[in-house]
């Protein structure tokens, strides 16, 4: 009995994961050719192509004309966002990853309010200007919020925390902007992210996590 497309999809993604491992592969080296890993998959190349396809679509590797495919120096090759896209289909795995996410975006926002630099202060005061010219445009800000988060994030100056957070939030842009779709969802999470620059502003580091604790209690859909 053959698998189901979505399993063999899956399996070949798993594969894929097992194969940069066992040949000790790095970020920049090149993979092995489309013919050779459908041999060692055991798999059709439509199916071995397929998965490539939407491993660029997501820049964790990159093709280049006439060279062959290589492994993003970007980071995450070990396929944790695409593999992300399967488990997320199950309300557990849901609440798993929103709940991860407070836990590292808190963390981050104490850290952030001893670390984080005077640009990194005004690329967030940019950010919500971005939201508040959006928004008067009739457009939904889910842009400028997830790039307030990520910048949140990067000012902690701690890269683990950072390369946790990115899959658990970058590919779930579609549920961002559900959340900013509930009427008068988009004003208050703007006033709720000035709220968090200010207490960041000013190193108020308790302000600053309640602030956000109640920003991502309201952000949930």
């Amino acid at each position: 009995m053959t698998s189901p497309p979505g399993k063999v999809y899956l399996n070949i993604l798993k594969e894929l994961d097992r194969i940069i491992h066992e040949d000790n592969l790095l970020p920049g080296d090149k993979l092995p050719s489309e013919r050779e890993l459908a041999e060692r998959l055991q798999a059709g190349r439509s199916s071995v192509r397929e998965a490539l396809r939407a491993l660029e679509l997501l820049d964790l590797i990159e093709t280049r004309k006439g060279e062959g495919t290589f492994i993003q120096r970007a980071g995450g090759h070990r396929l944790a966002e695409i593999l992300a896209g399967f488990f997320l289909r199950e309300t557990r795995a849901r609440q798993d990853v929103t709940e991860t996410r407070a836990i590292i975006e808190i963390e981050a926002v104490r850290l952030a309010c001893s670390r984080i630099s005077e640009e990194q202060l005004a690329r967030l005061g940019r950010i919500i200007e971005e939201s508040k010219a959006a928004w008067s445009d009739g457009e939904l800000p889910v842009e400028q919020d997830y790039l307030f988060h990520k910048t949140l994030v990067e000012s902690c100056r701690n890269q683990l925390m950072m390369n946790i957070w990115r899959p658990l939030v970058e590919y779930s842009k579609v549920a961002l902007r559900e959340s900013l779709s509930r009427s008068g969802r988009a004003e208050n999470a703007i006033a709720e992210h000035s709220g968090i620059f200010e207490a960041v502003r000013r190193k108020d580091e308790e302000e600053a996590v309640n602030m956000l604790k109640k920003h991502l209690e309201n952000s949930r859909f």
